[in-house]
Protein backbone atom coordinates (compact mmCIF):
# COMPACT_ATOMS: atom_id res chain seq x y z
CA UNK A 1 0.00 0.00 0.00
CA UNK A 2 1.27 3.42 -0.89
CA UNK A 3 -1.29 5.89 0.33
CA UNK A 4 -3.01 5.00 3.54
CA UNK A 5 -4.80 8.32 3.50
CA UNK A 6 -7.31 6.79 1.12
CA UNK A 7 -9.81 4.16 2.08
CA UNK A 8 -8.52 0.61 1.71
CA UNK A 9 -8.88 -0.51 -1.86
CA UNK A 10 -9.61 2.99 -3.12
CA UNK A 11 -6.65 2.95 -5.48
CA UNK A 12 -6.67 -0.57 -6.82
CA UNK A 13 -4.07 -0.97 -9.54
CA UNK A 14 -4.21 -3.02 -12.68
CA UNK A 15 -7.89 -2.51 -13.44
CA UNK A 16 -10.34 0.02 -14.71
CA UNK A 17 -11.02 2.84 -12.25
CA UNK A 18 -14.74 2.31 -12.52
CA UNK A 19 -14.44 -1.36 -11.71
CA UNK A 20 -12.22 -0.56 -8.74
CA UNK A 21 -14.49 2.11 -7.31
CA UNK A 22 -17.48 -0.19 -7.68
CA UNK A 23 -15.90 -2.93 -5.60
CA UNK A 24 -14.50 -0.68 -2.84
CA UNK A 25 -17.67 -0.28 -0.80
CA UNK A 26 -18.52 -3.98 -1.00
CA UNK A 27 -15.12 -5.13 0.20
CA UNK A 28 -14.92 -2.48 2.89
CA UNK A 29 -18.27 -3.48 4.37
CA UNK A 30 -17.18 -7.11 4.20
CA UNK A 31 -14.01 -6.21 6.11
CA UNK A 32 -16.13 -4.47 8.76
CA UNK A 33 -18.33 -7.53 9.12
CA UNK A 34 -15.32 -9.85 9.32
CA UNK A 35 -13.62 -7.80 12.04
CA UNK A 36 -16.86 -7.35 13.95
CA UNK A 37 -17.52 -11.09 13.98
CA UNK A 38 -14.13 -11.66 15.61
CA UNK A 39 -14.86 -8.96 18.20
CA UNK A 40 -18.25 -10.44 19.05
CA UNK A 41 -16.70 -13.92 19.34
CA UNK A 42 -14.13 -12.66 21.82
CA UNK A 43 -16.70 -10.62 23.74
CA UNK A 44 -18.82 -13.76 24.10
CA UNK A 45 -15.75 -15.61 25.31
CA UNK A 46 -15.25 -12.99 28.01
CA UNK A 47 -18.73 -13.77 29.38
CA UNK A 48 -17.37 -17.13 30.54
CA UNK A 49 -15.18 -15.26 33.02
CA UNK A 50 -18.05 -12.97 33.97
CA UNK A 51 -20.61 -15.70 34.52
CA UNK A 52 -19.47 -16.63 38.04
CA UNK A 53 -19.35 -13.04 39.27
CA UNK A 54 -22.63 -12.20 37.55
CA UNK A 55 -24.38 -15.38 38.64
CA UNK A 56 -25.55 -15.92 35.07
CA UNK A 57 -25.03 -18.57 32.43
CA UNK A 58 -22.30 -17.54 29.94
CA UNK A 59 -23.37 -16.88 26.39
CA UNK A 60 -22.96 -20.04 24.35
CA UNK A 61 -21.64 -19.28 20.89
CA UNK A 62 -21.04 -22.89 19.94
CA UNK A 63 -23.65 -22.74 17.18
CA UNK A 64 -21.86 -19.91 15.41
CA UNK A 65 -18.41 -19.91 13.87
CA UNK A 66 -17.76 -16.24 14.59
CA UNK A 67 -14.04 -16.70 13.95
CA UNK A 68 -15.14 -16.99 10.32
CA UNK A 69 -14.03 -13.36 9.99
CA UNK A 70 -10.41 -14.50 9.98
CA UNK A 71 -11.08 -16.74 6.98
CA UNK A 72 -12.65 -13.80 5.16
CA UNK A 73 -9.59 -11.68 5.94
CA UNK A 74 -7.25 -14.32 4.50
CA UNK A 75 -9.25 -14.61 1.29
CA UNK A 76 -9.47 -10.82 1.03
CA UNK A 77 -5.70 -10.58 1.44
CA UNK A 78 -5.09 -12.97 -1.45
CA UNK A 79 -7.59 -11.04 -3.56
CA UNK A 80 -6.19 -7.58 -2.89
CA UNK A 81 -2.54 -8.57 -3.18
CA UNK A 82 -3.16 -10.15 -6.58
CA UNK A 83 -5.28 -7.31 -7.91
CA UNK A 84 -3.08 -4.48 -6.68
CA UNK A 85 0.17 -6.08 -7.82
CA UNK A 86 -1.08 -7.47 -11.15
CA UNK A 87 0.86 -4.86 -13.13
CA UNK A 88 4.03 -5.55 -11.14
CA UNK A 89 4.56 -9.18 -12.14
CA UNK A 90 7.81 -9.65 -14.04
CA UNK A 91 9.13 -6.14 -13.34
CA UNK A 92 12.56 -5.51 -11.90
CA UNK A 93 12.55 -4.71 -8.19
CA UNK A 94 8.89 -5.67 -7.80
CA UNK A 95 9.45 -8.13 -4.90
CA UNK A 96 11.32 -5.52 -2.83
CA UNK A 97 8.78 -2.78 -3.51
CA UNK A 98 5.92 -5.12 -2.67
CA UNK A 99 7.43 -6.39 0.57
CA UNK A 100 8.39 -2.91 1.78
CA UNK A 101 4.82 -1.71 1.15
CA UNK A 102 3.38 -4.62 3.07
CA UNK A 103 5.75 -4.14 6.00
CA UNK A 104 4.92 -0.44 6.11
CA UNK A 105 1.25 -1.34 6.25
CA UNK A 106 1.32 -4.19 8.76
CA UNK A 107 4.27 -3.65 11.07
CA UNK A 108 3.84 -0.19 12.71
CA UNK A 109 0.51 -0.69 14.49
CA UNK A 110 1.28 -4.29 15.37
CA UNK A 111 4.63 -3.40 16.93
CA UNK A 112 3.08 -0.48 18.77
CA UNK A 113 0.27 -2.56 20.30
CA UNK A 114 2.62 -5.43 21.10
CA UNK A 115 4.79 -2.96 23.02
CA UNK A 116 1.73 -1.55 24.79
CA UNK A 117 0.73 -5.06 25.81
CA UNK A 118 4.18 -5.76 27.22
CA UNK A 119 3.98 -2.53 29.21
CA UNK A 120 0.48 -3.43 30.40
CA UNK A 121 1.66 -6.88 31.45
CA UNK A 122 4.24 -5.25 33.69
CA UNK A 123 1.66 -2.90 35.22
CA UNK A 124 -1.48 -5.06 35.44
CA UNK A 125 -0.63 -8.73 34.75
CA UNK A 126 -3.98 -9.85 36.16
CA UNK A 127 -5.70 -8.63 32.98
CA UNK A 128 -3.83 -11.20 30.89
CA UNK A 129 -5.34 -14.62 30.28
CA UNK A 130 -1.90 -16.06 29.48
CA UNK A 131 1.41 -14.82 30.95
CA UNK A 132 4.01 -13.21 28.68
CA UNK A 133 6.59 -15.69 27.38
CA UNK A 134 10.36 -15.52 27.65
CA UNK A 135 12.67 -13.17 25.71
CA UNK A 136 13.00 -15.43 22.60
CA UNK A 137 9.22 -15.66 22.41
CA UNK A 138 8.89 -11.88 22.60
CA UNK A 139 11.53 -11.40 19.90
CA UNK A 140 9.86 -13.99 17.67
CA UNK A 141 6.56 -12.15 18.15
CA UNK A 142 8.00 -8.91 16.82
CA UNK A 143 9.38 -10.61 13.72
CA UNK A 144 6.33 -12.73 12.83
CA UNK A 145 8.01 -16.05 13.62
CA UNK A 146 5.64 -18.67 15.07
CA UNK A 147 6.62 -19.50 18.62
CA UNK A 148 5.11 -21.67 21.33
CA UNK A 149 3.29 -19.97 24.17
CA UNK A 150 2.22 -22.21 27.00
CA UNK A 151 1.10 -25.75 26.26
CA UNK A 152 0.08 -26.64 22.70
CA UNK A 153 -0.42 -23.02 21.69
CA UNK A 154 1.52 -21.22 18.96
CA UNK A 155 0.72 -17.55 19.43
CA UNK A 156 2.72 -14.33 19.70
CA UNK A 157 2.66 -11.89 22.62
CA UNK A 158 -0.32 -10.14 21.04
CA UNK A 159 -2.26 -13.36 20.53
CA UNK A 160 -4.27 -12.12 17.55
CA UNK A 161 -0.99 -11.70 15.68
CA UNK A 162 -1.04 -15.41 14.81
CA UNK A 163 -2.93 -14.40 11.67
CA UNK A 164 -0.17 -11.93 10.77
CA UNK A 165 2.36 -14.76 10.97
CA UNK A 166 0.44 -16.37 8.12
CA UNK A 167 0.09 -13.04 6.32
CA UNK A 168 3.86 -12.49 6.33
CA UNK A 169 4.45 -16.00 5.01
CA UNK A 170 2.06 -15.28 2.16
CA UNK A 171 3.75 -11.93 1.45
CA UNK A 172 7.12 -13.67 1.13
CA UNK A 173 5.74 -16.24 -1.29
CA UNK A 174 3.77 -13.67 -3.25
CA UNK A 175 6.82 -11.39 -3.49
CA UNK A 176 8.83 -14.26 -4.96
CA UNK A 177 6.05 -14.91 -7.48
CA UNK A 178 6.37 -11.30 -8.68
CA UNK A 179 9.73 -12.19 -10.24
CA UNK A 180 7.84 -14.05 -12.98
CA UNK A 181 5.12 -13.02 -15.45
CA UNK A 182 1.69 -13.17 -13.85
CA UNK A 183 0.57 -16.54 -15.22
CA UNK A 184 3.81 -18.30 -14.33
CA UNK A 185 4.04 -16.47 -11.03
CA UNK A 186 0.58 -17.52 -9.89
CA UNK A 187 1.14 -21.07 -11.14
CA UNK A 188 4.30 -21.52 -9.06
CA UNK A 189 2.74 -19.71 -6.12
CA UNK A 190 -0.09 -22.24 -6.25
CA UNK A 191 2.31 -25.18 -6.52
CA UNK A 192 4.33 -23.93 -3.53
CA UNK A 193 1.35 -23.32 -1.24
CA UNK A 194 -0.46 -26.54 -2.15
CA UNK A 195 2.77 -28.48 -1.62
CA UNK A 196 3.23 -26.95 1.84
CA UNK A 197 -0.35 -27.76 2.77
CA UNK A 198 0.12 -31.35 1.60
CA UNK A 199 3.29 -31.68 3.68
CA UNK A 200 1.42 -30.43 6.71
CA UNK A 201 -1.41 -32.89 6.11
CA UNK A 202 0.64 -35.96 5.19
CA UNK A 203 3.83 -35.56 7.24
CA UNK A 204 2.46 -33.58 10.22
CA UNK A 205 5.82 -31.99 11.12
CA UNK A 206 6.53 -31.54 14.82
CA UNK A 207 8.92 -28.59 14.55
CA UNK A 208 6.97 -25.50 15.66
CA UNK A 209 7.51 -23.25 12.65
CA UNK A 210 7.02 -26.02 10.09
CA UNK A 211 3.89 -27.26 11.84
CA UNK A 212 2.48 -23.73 11.77
CA UNK A 213 3.45 -22.74 8.23
CA UNK A 214 2.27 -26.00 6.65
CA UNK A 215 -1.28 -25.71 7.97
CA UNK A 216 -3.82 -26.08 5.13
CA UNK A 217 -5.31 -22.74 6.22
CA UNK A 218 -2.70 -21.06 3.98
CA UNK A 219 -4.80 -22.22 1.01
CA UNK A 220 -7.36 -19.55 1.92
CA UNK A 221 -4.94 -16.93 0.58
CA UNK A 222 -4.79 -18.91 -2.64
CA UNK A 223 -8.60 -18.85 -2.84
CA UNK A 224 -8.37 -15.07 -2.79
CA UNK A 225 -5.78 -15.08 -5.56
CA UNK A 226 -8.16 -16.98 -7.84
CA UNK A 227 -11.13 -14.81 -6.84
CA UNK A 228 -9.03 -11.83 -8.02
CA UNK A 229 -8.39 -13.55 -11.35
CA UNK A 230 -12.12 -14.10 -11.79
CA UNK A 231 -12.77 -10.45 -10.97
CA UNK A 232 -10.09 -9.28 -13.42
CA UNK A 233 -11.57 -11.47 -16.16
CA UNK A 234 -14.53 -9.07 -16.26
CA UNK A 235 -17.18 -11.49 -15.03
CA UNK A 236 -20.04 -9.71 -13.23
CA UNK A 237 -23.30 -11.00 -11.77
CA UNK A 238 -26.58 -9.48 -10.67
CA UNK A 239 -28.05 -9.01 -7.24
CA UNK A 240 -29.85 -12.36 -6.98
CA UNK A 241 -26.91 -14.59 -7.94
CA UNK A 242 -24.74 -12.55 -5.55
CA UNK A 243 -27.22 -13.01 -2.71
CA UNK A 244 -27.42 -16.71 -3.51
CA UNK A 245 -23.64 -17.05 -3.25
CA UNK A 246 -23.64 -15.22 0.08
CA UNK A 247 -26.45 -17.44 1.36
CA UNK A 248 -24.29 -20.48 0.60
CA UNK A 249 -21.35 -18.65 2.16
CA UNK A 250 -23.32 -18.39 5.40
CA UNK A 251 -22.51 -22.08 5.88
CA UNK A 252 -19.16 -20.85 7.13
CA UNK A 253 -20.87 -19.02 10.00
CA UNK A 254 -22.88 -21.99 11.25
CA UNK A 255 -21.91 -25.29 12.83
CA UNK A 256 -24.59 -27.75 11.82
CA UNK A 257 -23.32 -31.06 13.15
CA UNK A 258 -20.22 -33.14 13.76
CA UNK A 259 -19.59 -33.49 10.01
CA UNK A 260 -18.99 -29.72 9.89
CA UNK A 261 -16.17 -29.85 12.46
CA UNK A 262 -12.41 -29.83 11.86
CA UNK A 263 -11.90 -33.51 12.58
CA UNK A 264 -13.92 -34.35 9.47
CA UNK A 265 -13.72 -31.20 7.36
CA UNK A 266 -10.56 -29.04 7.64
CA UNK A 267 -10.93 -25.31 8.18
CA UNK A 268 -9.83 -24.29 4.69
CA UNK A 269 -12.83 -26.22 3.35
CA UNK A 270 -15.30 -25.73 6.21
CA UNK A 271 -14.70 -21.97 6.44
CA UNK A 272 -12.32 -21.07 3.63
CA UNK A 273 -14.56 -21.99 0.72
CA UNK A 274 -17.61 -20.16 2.17
CA UNK A 275 -15.35 -17.15 2.80
CA UNK A 276 -14.20 -17.28 -0.82
CA UNK A 277 -17.85 -17.25 -1.92
CA UNK A 278 -18.48 -14.16 0.22
CA UNK A 279 -15.52 -12.32 -1.28
CA UNK A 280 -16.37 -13.43 -4.82
CA UNK A 281 -19.96 -12.24 -4.44
CA UNK A 282 -18.75 -8.89 -3.07
CA UNK A 283 -16.23 -8.51 -5.89
CA UNK A 284 -18.30 -9.43 -8.93
CA UNK A 285 -21.75 -8.56 -7.60
CA UNK A 286 -23.39 -5.13 -7.83
CA UNK A 287 -22.24 -2.32 -5.56
CA UNK A 288 -24.10 -1.79 -2.33
CA UNK A 289 -26.61 1.06 -2.40
CA UNK A 290 -25.48 4.27 -0.79
CA UNK A 291 -26.88 4.85 2.66
CA UNK A 292 -25.91 5.67 6.22
CA UNK A 293 -25.35 2.04 7.22
CA UNK A 294 -23.10 1.44 4.21
CA UNK A 295 -21.14 4.64 4.92
CA UNK A 296 -20.54 3.53 8.50
CA UNK A 297 -19.65 0.06 7.26
CA UNK A 298 -17.06 1.52 4.89
CA UNK A 299 -15.60 3.64 7.70
CA UNK A 300 -15.36 0.64 10.00
CA UNK A 301 -13.87 -1.41 7.17
CA UNK A 302 -11.21 1.26 6.81
CA UNK A 303 -10.47 0.84 10.52
CA UNK A 304 -10.74 -2.96 10.49
CA UNK A 305 -7.03 -3.52 11.11
CA UNK A 306 -7.18 -1.26 14.15
CA UNK A 307 -10.37 -2.97 15.28
CA UNK A 308 -8.92 -6.44 14.91
CA UNK A 309 -5.70 -5.72 16.80
CA UNK A 310 -7.00 -3.36 19.48
CA UNK A 311 -10.29 -4.85 20.65
CA UNK A 312 -8.71 -7.02 23.41
CA UNK A 313 -7.44 -3.76 24.95
CA UNK A 314 -11.11 -2.75 25.28
CA UNK A 315 -12.74 -6.05 26.21
CA UNK A 316 -10.41 -7.01 29.05
CA UNK A 317 -10.69 -3.75 31.03
CA UNK A 318 -14.41 -3.63 30.27
CA UNK A 319 -14.73 -7.12 31.71
CA UNK A 320 -13.02 -6.00 34.93
CA UNK A 321 -15.24 -2.90 35.15
CA UNK A 322 -18.39 -4.94 34.48
CA UNK A 323 -17.46 -7.51 37.09
CA UNK A 324 -16.86 -4.84 39.75
CA UNK A 325 -19.68 -2.39 39.10
CA UNK A 326 -22.41 -4.27 37.21
CA UNK A 327 -22.24 -7.86 38.43
CA UNK A 328 -25.59 -9.62 37.99
CA UNK A 329 -27.65 -6.48 37.45
CA UNK A 330 -27.62 -6.63 33.65
CA UNK A 331 -27.68 -9.54 31.14
CA UNK A 332 -24.37 -10.66 29.70
CA UNK A 333 -25.68 -10.08 26.18
CA UNK A 334 -25.53 -6.39 26.97
CA UNK A 335 -21.84 -6.78 27.82
CA UNK A 336 -21.25 -8.24 24.36
CA UNK A 337 -23.08 -5.34 22.71
CA UNK A 338 -21.30 -2.72 24.81
CA UNK A 339 -17.94 -4.35 24.16
CA UNK A 340 -18.46 -4.51 20.40
CA UNK A 341 -19.68 -0.90 20.15
CA UNK A 342 -16.92 0.47 22.40
CA UNK A 343 -14.26 -1.46 20.49
CA UNK A 344 -15.58 -0.11 17.18
CA UNK A 345 -15.53 3.50 18.40
CA UNK A 346 -12.04 3.08 19.81
CA UNK A 347 -10.84 1.54 16.53
CA UNK A 348 -12.19 4.46 14.48
CA UNK A 349 -10.30 6.89 16.71
CA UNK A 350 -7.15 4.76 16.75
CA UNK A 351 -7.17 4.43 12.98
CA UNK A 352 -7.65 8.15 12.40
CA UNK A 353 -5.15 9.51 14.90
CA UNK A 354 -2.57 6.73 15.30
CA UNK A 355 -2.65 4.06 12.59
CA UNK A 356 -2.87 6.34 9.56
CA UNK A 357 -0.24 8.91 10.62
CA UNK A 358 2.12 6.20 11.83
CA UNK A 359 1.72 4.15 8.67
CA UNK A 360 2.19 7.20 6.44
CA UNK A 361 5.43 8.06 8.26
CA UNK A 362 6.83 4.55 7.81
CA UNK A 363 5.69 4.45 4.18
CA UNK A 364 7.71 7.56 3.44
CA UNK A 365 10.79 5.87 4.85
CA UNK A 366 10.25 2.62 2.93
CA UNK A 367 9.67 4.49 -0.34
CA UNK A 368 13.05 6.17 0.07
CA UNK A 369 14.61 2.82 0.94
CA UNK A 370 13.21 1.12 -2.16
CA UNK A 371 13.73 3.99 -4.61
CA UNK A 372 17.34 3.28 -5.69
CA UNK A 373 16.48 -0.21 -6.91
CA UNK A 374 13.12 0.83 -8.26
CA UNK A 375 14.31 3.91 -10.13
CA UNK A 376 12.45 4.43 -13.35
CA UNK A 377 9.95 1.73 -12.58
CA UNK A 378 6.27 2.53 -12.41
CA UNK A 379 5.09 2.24 -8.85
CA UNK A 380 1.74 0.51 -8.68
CA UNK A 381 -0.67 2.08 -6.24
CA UNK A 382 -1.41 -0.26 -3.38
CA UNK A 383 -4.54 -1.03 -1.51
CA UNK A 384 -5.08 -1.66 2.10
CA UNK A 385 -5.57 -5.17 3.28
CA UNK A 386 -5.98 -7.04 6.41
CA UNK A 387 -4.49 -9.58 8.04
CA UNK A 388 -6.81 -10.44 10.66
Amino acid sequence: MDSHQNAPGSRIAGGDAGKSSRVISNLQVLRALAASSVVVAHAMHETASLSDAAGRVPIDGATWNLGFGVDIFFVLSGFIMTHTAAAEFGKGGAPLRFFLRRCARVVPLYWLLTSVLLLGAAIAPSLLNVPIGDAPHVLASYFFIPSGRGIDEIRPVLALGWTLNYEMLFYVFFGLALILPIRLGIFWLSVLMVSLALIGNVVSPQQVQLAFWTSPIILEFLFGVYVALIFRSGLRIGIWPALGMMAIGLLGFVRFSAIWEDDVLPQFLRSGLPAALFVLAAAIGPALPSGRIVVWGIALGDASYSLYLSHPFILRPLRAIWEKFVGDQLPLGLFVACGAITAAIFALVLCRFVEKPLTAFVQGFTRRLGRPKAAGAARAPGADTESA
